[in-house]
């Protein structure tokens, strides 16, 4: 792992020089030798013309650098704040070759290098997933299979598979109306019923409605079918008559909107309350309106409840709405909690088979995705991936202050939250940010399918940049795509994204050999930190400290990733009662010291921490009541001044590295004295005068 990344004091600097100055010095050998018989253009003595220019340019640079040194030090250990880390070295080289291309990753020809690493990044995610990648190039199989692509962060991947959820779970209208119309024969087994298959026609259009995600994506192919045995056409005739057909329809979602088909029951998207903005943003951009956006409540590790789920999901059919797809958040982005992926796959199980209804499961595993990479292969039960994991990530840590000392063996791994991981092949999409954990340069998110043929929803025939026809959705009787423009809702891309991630990947490979050593180092970090402030009151007290603030985590227990977020709380008497606008306002000044703000970039800045505000319109009283309980805080004062919380990320993997290689220095330890010494500066300024 020292060899993956720069290093804080940039210790890998000259080897990761060299590699740039190859990179160069191969790209500019390349130019020089396209048709080297060419005239040279820009002569010697146009650039000795050019001086000035240049001197300019040179001054701009410097005055460009100064404002980057300004930044806040991602790379260092010592931020713990927002979502960003270093980044790995193949990534930095990949990202640097690829822009100097500048290739664009819609089609293969404006990138036909970094389109094809694109595909197999892709598969990389796919099989860490726990999905099924595509044969390998060239081949073809029958068999069901996915298809994921980059795109540029977590909130367009979120969107574009609600928009793929949205097109599948209504399309089951159009065929309906089509096959009455042209009375087409297409019979299916209808939902929730044993007896034969019966024919579209003679299903209501609520009830095709209740068709299942992965059965609704196959209609697309027996519909053609149906299409060509009925007016005896070859297939290319039968799928262009199809698609027309399909298009007249009034349940045309692409060509008529969304009024007929929400006619028949308006869509309802299930999310936690944790939800990040981008599910709000799809809600508006897909026609579902915010206010169809049913928040599920939080259990007391701030996952979602899947009684409450329940309770909504039965609301929601109750109203005559369509559940159109349940989200569960995999790293939630305030606090890092995994939702019970597999609970909420057994519910709508427990559904289909009751009352015949279903939904579309998504995961938001943008933070959370990379975590998949710590567990090995294999259909083994959660209790052996269990033991597994947790002899994997695994430390004695000592925790000292002064007299006291506590030896602790740290374990990663709740059983709620590996069943949850080991869930994810279970749902329809899943969004993950290799520009988070994956430790990518920005713009990197990829969206994973688990069925390819979900690209016949999406596709958009676009002569100038592509030869992919509706022809070519039918994957099953086809290769696998090669590539990705006319099946996704982004249109220019940066294929140097694509490279960067195909280079960490080869380098470090999305498995437990791999990035699961950098997931380990994280998590574990998170652990340390965790017991540190649940352990620092009884340091203090062991070194005859009378502290006048308590350090308090959210939750009870460990958290399930690596964000741990917690409270600093003013001691008083016993009979006491928080007053929770002047403990707002302590944390809040006591962040202000763990960040820049509007200071200038200052090196004495030792440390960094991030905030979030908790809400009652995200995380109600009664979701939170064992917090509140725990804290001291009355339920009535969370509703009407919200909770100021601060926030670690302990993604850097140098803690660990440092730990792990008899290092001295442990700045985990120092920023504890830092944050004490920050608490009761603030308890100090609060004082009344």
């Amino acid at each position: 792992m020292a060899a993956w990344f720069l290093g804080p004091k940039a210790e890998n600097a000259e080897s990761e020089q060299r590699m740039l100055s190859y990179i160069l010095d191969d790209y500019f050998h390349w130019r020089r030798n396209y048709f080297p018989s060419d005239e040279i253009l820009i002569t010697q003595s146009m650039q000795r013309e050019a001086m000035d220019w240049n001197d300019r340019l040179a001054q701009q640079v410097a005055e460009m650098l100064a404002g980057l040194r300004r930044h806040f030090p991602f790379y260092s250990p010592r931020y713990n704040a927002h979502m960003l880390s270093d980044q790995t070295i193949p990534a930095v080289l990949g990202y640097f070759a690829g822009m100097l291309y500048n290739p664009n990753n819609v089609t293969p020809e404006s990138a036909p290098v970094t389109l094809a690493w694109e595909l197999e990044v892709g598969a990389d995610i796919l099989k860490m997933l726990g999905y099924v990648p595509p044969p390998a190039p060239g081949s073809q199989t029958k068999s069901e299979f996915g298809f994921a692509h980059i795109t540029g962060g977590g909130t367009v991947a979120n969107v574009e598979a609600l928009w793929a959820a949205r097109n599948v779970r209504y399309f089951p209208l159009a065929v309906r109306d089509v096959c009455v119309r042209h009375k087409i024969p297409l019979t299916l087994k209808p939902p929730n019923a044993p007896e034969n298959p019966v024919d579209i026609a003679a299903l209501s259009p609520r009830a095709c409605l209740n068709i299942r995600p992965n059965q609704a994506i196959y209609l697309y192919a027996r519909f053609i079918d149906a299409v060509h045995r009925h007016w005896d056409l070859a297939r290319s005739e039968a799928i262009r008559a199809a698609h027309e057909m399909l298009s007249e329809s009034q349940f045309s979602l692409a060509q008529r909107g969304v009024r007929a088909a929400f006619g028949v029951a308006p869509p309802a998207l299930l999310v936690s309350g944790a939800r990040h903005y981008s599910l709000i943003k799809a809600a508006d951009l897909l026609g579902i309106g915010r206010e169809n956006l049913i928040l599920i409540d939080l259990d007391p590790m701030f996952r979602l409840d899947p009684r409450d789920l329940e309770a909504k999901l039965a609301a929601v059919l109750k109203e005559g709405m369509l559940p159109l797809a349940v989200v569960a958040i995999a790293g939630t982005t305030e606090v890092g909690a995994v939702d019970p992926v597999h609970r909420i796959a057994e519910l709508r199980d427990r559904m289909e088979k009751t009352s015949g209804e279903s939904f579309w499961l998504h995961v938001d595993a943008a933070w959370g995705g990379y975590l998949r990479s710590i567990f090995t292969s294999g259909d083994a039960p959660v209790e052996t991936h269990l033991a597994e994991v947790n002899e994997f990530v695994s430390r004695t840590v000592t925790i000292a202050r002064g007299r006291y000392e506590k030896v602790l063996d740290l374990r990663w791994g709740y059983r709620e939250v590996c069943a949850a991981l080991l869930g994810f092949p279970q749902a329809e999409s899943i969004t993950v940010d290799p520009h988070k954990l994956g430790y990518i340069p920005y713009p990197c998110g990829v969206l994973a399918y688990k069925n390819d043929m979900v690209r016949q929803f999406l596709t958009e025939e676009i002569p100038y940049i592509s030869t992919a026809h509706f022809e070519d959705v039918d994957s099953r009787r086809h290769h696998p795509p090669v590539t990705v423009g006319p099946y996704i809702l982004e249109g220019s891309k940066p294929g140097a994204a694509a490279a960067a991630c195909w280079l960490s990947h080869r380098m470090i490979p999305p498995n437990r050999e791999g990035y699961g050593e950098l997931m380990r180092a994280s998590l574990l970090t998170a652990r340390e930190f965790y017991e540190r402030l649940v352990h620092w009151d009884a340091a203090a007290r062991t070194c005859g400290e009378t502290l006048p603030y308590r350090l308090l985590p959210l939750t009870s227990k460990p958290p399930d990733t690596n964000i741990v977020c917690f409270l600093v709380m003013e001691r008083g008497p016993a009979d006491h009662s928080v007053n929770l606008a002047r403990t707002n306002a302590l944390n809040r000044r006591i962040f202000e010291e763990f960040t820049l703000g509007e200071r200038d970039y200052s090196y004495s800045q030792p440390f960094f921490l991030s905030r979030t505000i908790f809400e009652r319109s995200s995380y109600s009283a009664s979701a939170i009541a064992p917090l509140l309980e725990r804290a001291g805080i009355d339920p009535a004062e969370y509703r009407q001044h919200g909770l100021f919380v601060l926030r670690a990320t302990w993604m850097s993997p140098y803690h660990l590295l440092a730990s792990e290689t008899g290092h001295r220095q442990s700045l985990l330890a120092e920023f504890m004295e830092k944050l004490g010494d920050k608490a009761q500066e603030a308890i100090r300024a609060l004082a009344p005068a």
